[in-house]
């Protein structure tokens, strides 16, 4: 990566940083996520430490190193909020013709959903940060110590958190309308997936592991709650051909949404 190219990210990324900072939208699910994953922690946090030591399963373990896992899959579970403000910033360009104007001004086609590409990265990684942060919080007031052991979940955090915001962002570039786009988003992400997983599952192939390659499950399974492994992923492929499945559909979704947008009409 040269100088020039550098310096053009930069430039992409200041051009949405100027579109969003006004817009109050952005800091509202922002916000809400930021919010939500400290609260419910607050509240697991809370229910395990009253119960600790009384139970044989610890439901939400705050201790390093499996606090890394708690924190990130409960963080799974907002990722609907992120993944809500990358459909409203790419349906507003749409909708009040910014994109048009862009391109007039001197952005190319592949320039305009490149910087919605670097936009998705970057609040993939602020997501994944509060996280980290969160973990740290937590595990050091449960504990009393820090460790790094188990930041695997963490990256996969990451990764789970850019499936979410990039087929969030594929929605948006097909469907170019907010609601469409967010009311496919959450059918698809809590009720779709699962039904069409366990019908080619049951009916067609007659197996129990497909459903586990589909485009989100692929991400969800990375980050399992702390007891499900065995108990609710029996049959689930390694960690390692979960990774390589959830960067085959981020890529995916990433040239799909780049030819769409560079072919269609503006």
């Amino acid at each position: 990566m040269n100088l020039q190219t550098i310096k053009n990210m930069l430039h992409l990324i200041k051009l949405e940083w100027l579109k969003v900072k006004y817009y109050r939208a952005f800091w509202i699910f922002l916000g809400l996520y930021v919010i939500g994953l400290f609260g419910i922690n607050y509240v697991a946090y809370q229910f395990q430490d009253t119960l600790k030591g009384q139970l044989p399963i610890e439901f939400f373990p705050y201790n390093f190193p499996r606090v890394y896992q708690t924190i990130a899959w409960i963080s799974s579970w907002l990722l609907y909020f992120p993944g809500m403000l990358m459909i409203l910033v790419i349906s507003n360009e749409y909708t009040f013709k910014t994109h048009r104007q862009n391109i007039i001004d001197g952005l190319t086609r592949h320039q305009f959903i490149y910087s919605k590409i670097l936009f998705g990265t970057i609040i993939a990684i602020l997501t994944t940060f509060f996280c980290f942060l969160n973990a740290v919080v937590f595990g050091a007031m449960y504990s009393g110590k820090f460790s790094l052991e188990g930041m695997e979940f963490i990256g996969y955090s990451f990764v789970q958190s850019l499936c979410y915001v990039f087929f969030a962002m594929i929605l948006a570039v097909l469907m170019r309308r907010s609601g469409l786009a967010m009311a496919v988003f959450f059918l698809y992400g809590l009720i779709f997936e699962q039904l069409i997983g366990g019908i080619v599952d049951n009916k067609i192939l007659n197996s129990h592991n497909f459903f586990y390659y589909m485009p989100l499950e692929a991400s969800d399974v990375l980050v399992p709650i702390t007891f499900g492994n065995k108990l609710f992923y029996k049959d689930a492929p390694s960690s390692g051909i979960l990774l390589t499945v959830c960067c085959f559909y981020i890529l995916l979704y990433c040239f799909v949404s780049i030819r769409k947008f560079e072919r269609a009409d503006l």
